[in-house]
């Protein structure tokens, strides 16, 4: 069989998985599929610049047609892998063509979690996922009004910002804390104070009943405890589920996510998984989990990129890290911790909004969270890096 790999998906960790391949030196043929149309763009921006304004799709790209030409990366836009043989080790297209493989590279991402209650599929309610959910929103925000955010992560605290521009912003979190999974109580307080300074209200603790409409159209929503909030549109942002439905209909292993090991394989030695799908071995964690973020997907696929091309026995270790650029506020996460992890607060400066907190487990530093403070998370990368090489940090089974 030809040295052939086949990438599902070309999102942030599909695209740099061939691009890497190449780049290494890889000079068998590889085929990178998408169901979606479009060339591979950046979807961060989504929820700030390019929803803002300041940025256009062209800023968007993260490569062009011309290139992949060049870079002898044959592409299948529009197209979605239907059927996976390992037998046969042959991917069937829904387009007719099937697609042998040495190595099969699964970069499927995630989906946004859908509401499932009352008035979900009322015009006005929107998610920010594609170029065209954030120019809907963008044309919305420009008639005013309230919005009502459903979920306290890192995408609705983005697009608040600019909501409380045009209007009235309103965040929903059903835990105690805004970012309760990924943030410590101090750094999620800080931000907290900082969007009610720009006019954003932020309610923990509070749980969504029903959205209401009137004419088929969103007019508020209902609270676990009656009360009523007028709305004229709606953001929801409530996680995401990995896209793994193909891998499991394969026999691949899957819990919520495509179950790799140490060097980010599946139950089948000649298929990967990669990104917002796979669920890896965690050495900050301590166990195995998904990461969604810009930088697990694009380190996880240099990494098999490099395991392709030169083989080896080094297991996948990098440091996980974050961003999220609220406003004026610009929260930079190095490694990953845990809830129940002692945050420790180390340097703070309310009037140029800096802080930064260590998270601590059985007294090691497993993540430093900052705000408006880029020096210290460089230095906490580098310290984790150097902390993973020495450790006796372990994943549980």
């Amino acid at each position: 069989m030809s040295e052939n790999v086949i990438i599902i998906g070309a999102g942030q960790a599909g695209l740099t998985a061939a691009t890497s391949l190449r780049d290494q030196g890889f000079t068998g043929q590889i085929h990178l599929i998408s169901d979606e149309e479009d060339t591979p763009y950046q979807r961060p921006p989504l929820s700030k610049g390019y929803l803002a304004g300041t940025e256009t799709t062209a800023d968007l790209a993260l490569c062009t047609v011309e290139t992949l030409k060049a870079q002898e990366i044959t592409t299948y836009f529009g197209a979605s892998a239907k059927n996976i043989d390992r037998a046969k080790q042959a991917v069937a297209l829904d387009n007719g063509l099937v697609l042998e493989y040495e190595w099969l590279i699964f970069a499927t991402g995630s989906s946004p979690r859908s509401l499932q209650m009352p008035g979900s599929t009322l015009a006005g309610i929107h998610a920010v996922r594609t170029v065209e959910d954030s120019d809907r929103l963008r044309a919305s925000f420009s008639n005013g009004g309230n919005t009502i955010f459903i979920g306290g992560g890192f995408l609705n605290l983005e697009v608040a910002v600019e909501a409380a521009r045009h209007g009235k912003a309103t965040v929903l979190e059903v835990s105690s804390q805004i970012l309760g999974r990924v943030l410590s109580r101090p750094a999620a307080d800080a931000l907290e104070q900082y969007h009610r300074s720009l006019g954003v209200d932020i309610c923990c603790g509070v749980s969504v009943e029903e959205i209401i409409g009137e004419d088929g159209h969103v007019v508020g929503v209902r609270l676990d405890d009656g009360d009523v909030i007028a709305a004229d549109r709606v953001v929801v942002a409530i996680g995401a589920i990995a896209c793994d439905e193909l891998a499991n209909m394969a026999g691949l292993e899957t819990a919520g996510g495509i179950v790799v090991d140490e060097q980010l394989r599946t139950n089948d030695a000649h298929i990967f998984a990669i990104g917002d799908c796979a669920i890896y071995p965690n050495v900050f964690s301590g166990t195995q989990m998904r990461v969604e973020s810009v930088q697990n997907a694009t380190d996880q696929a240099r990494y098999v990129a490099q395991l392709i091309v030169d083989g080896g026995t080094e297991h996948y270790q990098a440091v996980p890290w974050f961003w999220s650029t609220q406003g004026e506020r610009k929260l930079q996460i190095a490694g990953l911790a845990l809830p129940d992890d002692e945050a420790l607060i180390v340097d703070v400066h309310e009037d140029k909004g800096k802080l930064v907190v260590e998270r601590l487990r059985q007294g090691q530093v497993v993540a430093v969270e900052t705000i408006n403070a880029p020096g210290p998370h460089m230095k906490a990368r580098r310290r984790l890096a150097q902390t993973v090489l020495h450790s006796d940090l372990a994943v549980s089974p």
